[in-house]
């Protein structure tokens, strides 16, 4: 195997040498081919420029100036829709006042009806006070009959006797006193007790160590005085404090007594006070 190739080396070493055909080389260098287009561009510059050195920067900001728009629409809607709702709930609240509260012409025509209800109240109450005045007057023309008729039928009958007249002005007489007394000792019972008179008799004991004062002296002690106004104002000199039943005397809150007779009677008024009528 290695004599062969030796022999085989030895040939082709003694080959004869061939020349090149002329004008191969150049033919070589014509058959090549490259790319123009790496021969014609030109050296080119590697380095980025500016704007693609900020894009990323100014991505960023401007995502960032876009998410402060969308903020500020969003917060100009809120606070719109915010002042929409409540301009809303301010108009339906309003209505519901409106419905509610009575309007001008009603207002003013309930305040109308109130003042004449007052005036109607004052005309009842006077009406009332006239109504019992006009009852007054009546029962008193009926007594004045009563009185006309008695003079009437007293005319007729014989003069009555001159000493039974003496004797009932001298009864008259000492009962007034008895009611003078009875109604000093109740005007000093008053002055320590807020001017009020003394509602029984007992009350003023102390003042009137003589209990016979309180009897009318006429009727031997057995006709006891009445007192018509028990807790009287001492103030009001009008006021029958007390009276005599047999002979119709009477003694203010002044302490003055009166012979009423048959002329005068005694009128309660509105108060529950009683006073001489007419």
């Amino acid at each position: 195997m290695n004599t062969n190739s030796d022999q085989l080396e030895k040939i082709l070493r003694k080959a004869p040498h061939l020349a090149a055909p002329p004008g191969l080389l150049n033919r070589l260098k014509a058959d090549i081919d490259l790319p123009k287009s790496r021969q014609s561009e030109p050296a080119q510059n590697h380095s980025p420029s500016l704007f693609k050195r900020w894009l990323p920067a100014l991505s960023v900001a401007v995502w960032f100036l876009a998410c402060l728009v969308i903020l500020a629409v969003q917060s100009n809607t809120l606070t719109r829709l915010r002042f929409e709702n409540a301009v809303a709930r301010a108009a339906a609240e309003g209505q519901q006042l409106a419905q509610i509260a009575p309007s001008g012409g009603e207002l003013a025509r309930l305040r109308a009806d109130a003042e004449e209800i007052q005036k109607l109240r004052a005309e009842i109450a006077q009406l009332t006070e006239q109504l019992n005045e006009l009852q007054n007057l009546r029962a008193e023309n009926q007594r004045l009959r009563a009185e006309a008729a008695t003079a009437k039928t007293a005319a007729a009958a014989p003069t009555q006797d001159f000493f039974a007249m003496a004797a009932q002005k001298q009864e008259n007489t000492a009962c007034i006193n008895n009611l003078k007394q009875i109604g000093l000792g109740a005007r000093m019972w008053a002055n320590d007790n807020k001017d009020a008179m003394p509602t029984s008799f007992d009350e003023m004991g102390n003042y009137l160590p003589n209990k016979a004062v309180f009897f009318c002296p006429a009727s031997g002690g057995t006709v006891q005085y009445e007192i018509v106004s028990p807790g009287a104002p001492e103030t009001d000199p009008a006021v029958v404090y007390a009276r005599c039943p047999k002979h119709n005397n009477v003694v203010l809150c002044d302490g003055s007594g009166q012979i009423l007779g048959n002329i005068h009677k005694l009128v309660v008024r509105p108060d529950g006070k009683t006073v001489i009528g007419r």
